[in-house]
């Protein structure tokens, strides 16, 4: 875990009191360490180690957890196979309510994770609000979103919100190095280029997926006005491309560059289209090359 230590120290200090509330809304910017705490958090209700990822418990033991699990756009398709879109429907509301009115196993709280929920339909979004009023006494419901504004009012009411900021370039770098054993020059820069989250430090270092989307986002702003259209066809062949993550490449390569009025035009207008491509399934190729003109 990188930054956010006091969240972390009060959210262990409810859990050591059994004091967690039955919901939370963590929220903030994209990949600043929102989903890695709430996975952190079900790790302590069950094994007693704030880890983030699955692993070794102090113990030595290996950490399978029982009474965790984390629905997102990933775990919707690993069920449905033929599902396409980018949202999260009805069917997910029904995974929280088989996983979190079961008794837990081995920990206090059957912990379920809802990521990216802005991409909740309204009709899952409703269904869920019934689960916020009447939640069964052992659940734990953390609903991780870059997005706030797109939760229903009503399910914001009933939830605790818990804000992840930007993470200091300074622990960035500190952590790249002592993990990662990134020379201190290197991390230095590549704590820069994360403009403050560690997910996007580690994504450059380790991702090659992200590392091409970088690439291709650079390519298409420097694309000339007369090959855009061709370039964004090319594009978008690949049957796993993704437009939002496609944007969040554009966005991240804009801010690494020289601030400019037309610049700024640009990334407003892009970060429209991203609010388009999470809430509805926009065509790629024509918002594209909109974008372009």
């Amino acid at each position: 875990m990188i930054g956010h230590d006091t969240i972390i120290d009060d959210l262990k200090s409810l859990a050591d009191r059994d004091a967690l509330g039955h919901g939370y809304i963590f929220y903030g910017p994209s990949m600043v360490g929102k989903r890695t705490a709430a996975v952190a958090l079900g790790h302590f209700l069950e094994t007693g180690t704030f880890a983030p990822e699955f692993g070794m418990r102090e113990d030595g033991r290996e950490a399978v957890l029982q009474d965790m699990t984390i629905i997102d756009i990933a775990f919707m398709r690993s069920r449905d196979p033929d599902a396409s879109g980018n949202s999260i429907g009805i069917d997910a509301v029904r995974e929280v309510k088989n996983f979190l009115w079961q008794r837990p196993a081995a920990s206090r709280r059957r912990t379920l994770i809802i990521d990216d929920a802005e991409l909740l339909t309204a009709e899952a979004q409703n269904a869920l609000l019934k689960v916020t009023e009447e939640p069964p006494a052992s659940s734990l419901l953390i609903l991780v979103t870059s997005d706030i504004e797109s939760i229903l009012p009503t399910i914001v009411s009933r939830l605790p919100t818990i804000y992840f900021g930007a993470v200091p370039q300074r622990s960035i770098a500190e952590w790249l190095a002592g993990e990662y054993g990134v020379p201190s020059p290197n991390a230095a820069a590549l704590a820069e280029r994360a403009v403050g989250k560690p997910g996007i430090a580690w994504r450059l270092l380790r991702d090659d997926a992200f590392q091409r989307n970088i690439a291709l986002a650079r390519q298409f702003l420097a694309a000339p006005a007369a090959g855009r259209r061709d370039f964004v066809k090319k594009l978008i062949e690949p049957d796993d491309f993704s437009l939002r993550r496609f944007l969040d490449a554009v966005i991240l390569a804009l801010a690494w560059e020289k601030p400019s009025k037309a610049k700024s035009q640009f990334w407003h207008k892009t970060l429209q289209l991203y609010g388009t491509a999470t809430n509805f399934s926009p065509n790629p190729r024509l918002q594209l090359e909109a974008l372009m003109k």
